[in-house]
């Protein structure tokens, strides 16, 4: 029977009182955390010292700070509108407060990309597993308590709907089943969001499969909105390699960011815009105008058939394709769905978009569960048929020269993120006939004002060893590196890294002996350049906008955002810094966005400081403008 509840504290109250004083609580990954549940009973186990309360979750979100007085001016404003009344667990602060009770543990597998470098006890505490074993790690830990986010429908009385986040929670019910026939507490409790999704699918439930839910309004919120980032020419270009690569009639997975989002552009524009997407496609470096491009089947007309997509996450870059009409191609022919995944994140638009969907249309998507879209383990017969011509579609941090990826951690050990679905998907890759897993990793990095390489001949640590390589795409082209020698996965990763850095890369594998003495380049290689690639979207801009999914921020934000990310760059060093300021200093007072800097609080600034500040923000401005 199902106990309702007005209040956090009465819910908390009412776990301990059936769990006992052993709690382990699993929360979901994202948005779909009960997170006045969990603050309710992390403050009865802060009072009370007798309760042991065990909290295993992953990626918790909580609103970015600035660092730099300009980027506090931007901010502000803008997490007044995204994250109006949006609550941090108060674990988070406990945790970066150093208050962490002692009979309070916190345990994370996947963390906020780069929130907790710094914070000895989140990386101590770090739990390095791949998503579809999530569920059988909180077995292990003994999870008696899951507490999430739940929808609820006027058109649906007597449901409930896991929302963004069936996933772990439907791995995890014959085992509460069973602990519930073994006379051991195991509860599912809800929070009641209005602001949630009601989705379909295996998400929507009982309301009889609950044990206790949360409903009173005074807990309602938005979902915590990730706004759509700023698309770089370089990122369109890796994008339009990888779009070259999706089969029609084929399996999609594809993750978030500025890299996903360029993806789904680029694959809508090769279905509106063959002719050109092909002819933008044999422009770029590596494109299907070199001879590295034969290496695979190059894939330039409409999707007549369409897509079905197998993801993990549901987000706004998938949301797109099927609201466009790519993603239309059913699962099977026993069913309707053309979309099954895990949980979702995104931005506002995501939000709306689904809570406004038609239910014919909701019916096509299935939230269900992570062993589903993450492994081929249980009907597995039927997930082979349905995963043709799969591109399991993902983002790299590194690649070493030999074809391992580093995704999650750096070489000293501390954890960036997390392994999360990547080596599901690479896994489900090499075992499903002509599927692919296609790593997109970014040429090179700028860190303190120097630029790097992000194609490596080694590195102390990866996340996807070197036998499970496949294909790699930088903005310079693709290499396919399944099932070759070192020396070809060599030569091959070579031809996408930046022309400026071909000389100190090629000096490590001919000490080795991984490739001849008297080893060269193709000549296009040295065509792997920034300037390369601007040129050829500077022909097509109208078609590659900066933000193609949309954004959420003012014509003066997306402004600002440009102009500080130029400063940030131009500043990093004590020689660009001083650089810079004179130069800002000298240009004068050409005409920049005024709103723009009354939109920061600089139009009549106070002081000196404050002048130089409105000195190089104008100045940013003036040369992103150009």
């Amino acid at each position: 029977m199902t106990v309702t509840c007005q209040s956090a504290e009465e819910t908390a109250k009412g776990i301990v009182e059936r769990v006992g004083h052993e709690v382990v609580l699993g929360l979901p990954i994202g948005i779909g955390k009960a997170t006045h549940v969990a603050d309710a009973l992390f403050e009865l186990a802060r009072q009370d010292s007798s309760i042991s309360l065990t909290i295993f979750t992953g990626l918790t979100l909580e609103p970015p700070r600035g660092g730099s007085e300009l980027e506090k001016r931007f901010l502000e404003p803008l997490l007044e509108r995204l994250y109006p009344n949006c609550p941090v667990p108060r674990y988070v602060e406990a945790i970066r407060a150093g208050s962490l009770p002692a009979n309070v543990r916190v345990q994370e597998f996947y963390l906020r990309p780069g929130g907790y470098l710094g914070n000895a006890y989140v990386q101590q505490q770090y739990a390095s597993i791949n998503y579809s074993e999530v569920a059988g790690e909180l077995m292990r830990l003994g999870v008696n308590v899951l507490a999430q986010l739940v929808a609820v429908s006027p058109d649906r009385p007597g449901r409930f709907s896991l929302g963004s986040n069936p996933e772990v929670t439907l791995d995890l019910v014959p085992y509460f089943n069973e602990r519930r026939k073994a006379g051991l507490p195991a509860l599912l409790v809800g929070q009641v969001n209005h602001s949630m999704p009601f989705m379909l699918g295996d998400a929507d439930i009982n309301a009889s499969d609950i044990d206790i839910v949360l409903d009173d309004a005074r807990y309602d919120y938005p979902l915590f909105a990730l706004p759509n980032r700023a698309v770089s020419d370089g990122d369109y270009a890796t994008a339009m390699h990888v779009a070259s690569l999706v089969r029609d009639g084929g399996t999609l997975q594809l993750g978030i960011g500025s890299l996903s989002d360029a993806v789904a552009h680029c694959l809508q524009l090769r279905h509106s815009s063959p002719a050109l997407f092909a002819k933008v496609l044999e422009k770029l470096p590596g494109g299907t105008a070199t001879e590295r491009r034969r290496h695979l089947p190059v894939e330039l007309t409409p999707f007549r058939e369409g897509l079905y997509a197998s993801t993990e996450l549901l987000s706004d870059a998938l949301y797109s394709l099927f609201d466009a009409g790519l993603i239309k191609r059913p699962a099977d022919s026993s069913s309707d769905i053309v979309m099954h995944a895990g949980f979702f994140i995104g931005s506002n638009a995501l939000y709306d978009g689904l809570r406004k969907l038609p239910e014919a249309r909701r019916k096509l998507i299935d939230m269900t569960r992570i062993s589903k879209v993450n492994t081929l383990f249980g009907e597995e017969a039927e997930k082979r048929a349905q995963r043709r011509d799969a591109r399991f579609i993902n983002e790299t941090m590194m690649v070493t020269l030999l074809g391992a990826a580093v995704s999650d951690a750096l070489e000293d050990g501390r954890v960036v993120s997390g392994v999360g679905g990547q080596f599901d998907f690479i896994s489900m890759a090499q075992s499903l006939d002509g599927a692919m897993s296609i790593l997109m990793c970014r040429a090179c990095r700028e860190s303190g004002g120097e630029l790097s390489s992000n194609i490596r001949w080694n590195y102390g640590h990866n996340t996807v060893p070197r036998h499970h390589r496949d294909v790699y795409v930088t903005e310079y082209g693709l290499a396919a590196t399944r099932g070759c020698s070192d020396r070809d996965t060599i030569d091959r990763l070579l031809h996408v890294a930046g022309a400026d850095f071909h000389e100190d890369l090629i000096e490590a594998p001919l000490r080795s002996g991984k490739i001849e003495h008297d080893y060269k380049m193709a000549d296009d290689a040295d065509q792997n350049r920034p300037e390369v690639i601007a040129a050829v979207f500077n022909q097509h801009r109208a078609h590659f906008p900066r933000y193609p999914l949309g954004t959420e921020l003012s014509e003066d934000e997306q402004a600002l955002a440009a102009a500080l990310g130029w400063l940030q760059s131009n500043t990093a060093s004590t020689g660009k810094r001083i650089r810079t300021m004179l130069r800002a200093v000298l240009s004068g007072t050409q005409p920049a966005r005024e709103t723009a800097l009354a939109r920061m609080g600089l139009e009549k600034p106070d002081g000196m400081k404050q002048r130089l500040t409105r000195r190089l923000l104008r100045y940013a401005l003036q040369r992103t403008a150009q």
